[in-house]
């Protein structure tokens, strides 16, 4: 499974959504308030064993942006 599909699959859990696709952001997603964001956080650093920085957490506003981050934090 690649990061996308990775990632894609930890964010239709913590955000208890089928739907959602590489579009997805805070904007357009309304489960993706304050709480999801940080169960998707959390659930990205036990996925990948990877820790972040809570400024790294804030800008995690939409796929693209979560992608960005991870593929500068795994390996």
């Amino acid at each position: 499974m690649n990061l996308e599909d990775k990632v894609l699959e930890i964010m239709r859990e913590v955000f208890e959504m089928e739907n959602v696709t590489t579009d997805a952001s805070q904007k357009n997603c309304e489960r993706w308030d304050s709480l999801h964001h940080l169960s998707l956080a959390s659930e990205l650093e036990e996925a990948f064993d990877i820790d972040l920085e809570p400024e790294e957490i804030a800008d995690m506003t939409d796929f693209s942006r979560v992608i960005a981050l991870l593929e500068t934090k795994v390996k």
